[in-house]
């Protein structure tokens, strides 16, 4: 693909990084060093121990001390060292790839401080460092004919050296005032995605945890690799190799959606494999575990991750059930070790605050029916106060009267601008337990502030405005606010 094509009327800007040219990095490790770059920006080209990035229509802004912070990371997770630090390569910016790789080798672009030998970086930037002998005899030549900057062949007329260098000149020129257009080929990552672990047979790998502990690192690279790609799980194959007479043991696992998280692919491995093992006891110790990437997809932003159907359709309720588990589990493992976090399940009380009980995370379930989590998602409030507020009614206005622990504030007035009646609740304490009867009529109630309050919502018209899920105790005549939607 011809990257330079699109969008030809802006400005680009590459950067370059060079690797030096002490040490013959490996083929490989260059294109996982490359491949990690793609985080970075699409628009990648390789050269020799060299790596463009094209940095300015990236959908983030990164500083150059950021991005080599964050390179020197990624060659260490990828063993990339080879006895040479991060900090020693060279880093170069320009206008286009020419610019860049003669900015990182001369620390400069201005033509009149640049040596003749340069014209050849501005001819072909991803070629060796090193000249060859005829490019050797131009130079020679170069400096017989005085010429020996680039400002210096500026001022000889072209068609006096036109006779001699022929179309040296002509590629030399393109490049040089015109290399923002020159169709350098986007560097493409290997197709396949595999990585493995090997171990001494002495270390005796026969059980789940133990091998999960030796997996581990393999996901953590595998996932890096495809979160450097854009790209989501969608298949996997796994092969365990056993020592000495053992068959190699091959596991294939096929998501209901892309996977993106490390702990969570662990978690489904970590079950997938103890289940194995247990229907099929390994004959022979593990010596060595590799993952091979078989299916993937776009990588979607994280507000798309966890897409479900609306549809009522019942073939489709196995797949919105998987998906809400894994949301479940996703959300335990990001936030649940940090906040508590914990899920809340319907339970069968007529009393809404007494109608959930938490759940552990660690063990996520779903008791109430699909249609009946819809129905209350659509008529309650999502956000629902630990205890009732008494509200005052002063004509058109409602008054909180206690903030009893929560945000709320004494003496608030909310203008009504519209209501509706909801849903009637109502129980007796033959029949419910420890509600000793009740009787409430509950409204959606639309209200406006009078006055500011700093940090509440405004709407598009600046006016700052609740909808509030309100009840009247028909039994003990009291207006309660009971939620926000």
């Amino acid at each position: 693909m011809n990257m330079q094509k699109k969008n030809q009327g802006l400005s680009q800007e590459w950067w370059c990084i060079d690797l030096g040219h002490a040490v013959a990095y490996p083929a490989e490790e260059l294109a996982r060093l490359s491949e990690a770059c793609f985080r970075f920006t699409p628009d990648v080209v390789v050269a020799q121990n060299r790596i463009f990035l094209e940095m300015s229509r990236t959908k983030k802004h990164f500083t150059l001390d950021t991005v080599q912070k964050r390179v020197q990371i990624l060659a260490e997770r990828i063993s990339f060292k080879l006895g040479q630090s991060v900090f020693r390569w060279r880093w170069g910016i320009g206008k286009t790839i020419p610019q860049a790789w003669v900015q990182t080798k001369w620390k400069s672009t201005s033509p009149h401080l640049l040596p003749i030998d340069s014209i050849f970086d501005f001819m072909n930037p991803l070629r060796a460092t090193e000249l060859n002998r005829r490019d050797r005899e131009r130079v020679s030549l170069f400096f017989a004919l005085g010429i020996r900057t680039i400002q210096d062949l500026f001022q000889v007329p072209p068609d006096a050296l036109l006779t001699r260098f022929g179309s040296i000149l002509d590629d030399f020129s393109k490049n040089f005032h015109e290399g923002e257009r020159f169709p350098w080929v986007r560097h493409t990552p290997s197709v396949e995605l595999l990585e493995l672990s090997r171990w001494n047979a002495e270390d005796w790998v026969a059980d789940s945890d133990s091998l999960i502990f030796r997996i581990k690192p393999v996901v953590d690279r595998l996932m890096g690799r495809l979160f450097s790609l854009r790209r989501s799980l969608k298949k996997l194959e796994i092969t365990l190799k056993l020592d000495s007479r053992g068959i190699d043991r091959v596991l294939e696992l096929q998501f209901a959606f892309p996977q993106t998280s490390s702990q969570l692919l662990l978690k489904i491995l970590r079950e997938k494999i103890s289940a194995d093992m247990q229907r099929d006891p390994l004959t022979d110790p593990v010596v060595e575990v590799s993952i091979r990437v078989l299916e993937t997809t776009k990588r979607e932003e994280a507000s798309l991750r966890f897409h479900f159907s609306e549809s009522n359709d019942p073939s489709e309720h196995d797949d919105f059930q998987e998906k809400w588990m894994e949301l479940i589990s996703y959300l335990g493992i990001e936030q649940g070790e940090r906040t508590g976090v914990f899920q809340a399940e319907t339970t069968e009380h007529l009393l809404p605050e007494k109608s959930w009980r938490k759940v552990l995370i660690a063990e996520p379930t779903i008791s109430a029916k699909l249609d009946q989590v819809s129905h209350l998602f659509q008529k309650r409030p999502l956000r629902l106060l630990p205890e009732p507020i008494r509200l005052a009614r002063e004509g058109m206005f409602l008054k909180r009267t206690s903030a009893q622990g929560s945000v709320f504030f004494e003496n608030e007035l909310w203008r009504i601008c519209e209501f509706a009646c909801e849903e009637r609740l109502n129980g007796y304490e033959w029949d419910i337990e420890e509600t000793q009867g009740f009787d409430r009529t509950y409204y959606r109630v639309k209200v406006q502030k009078e006055g500011f309050v700093p940090g509440l919502a405004v709407d598009a018209h600046g006016v700052q405005t609740e909808e509030w899920w309100v009840y009247k105790d028909e039994v003990l005549n009291k207006l309660m606010l009971h939620g926000v939607f």
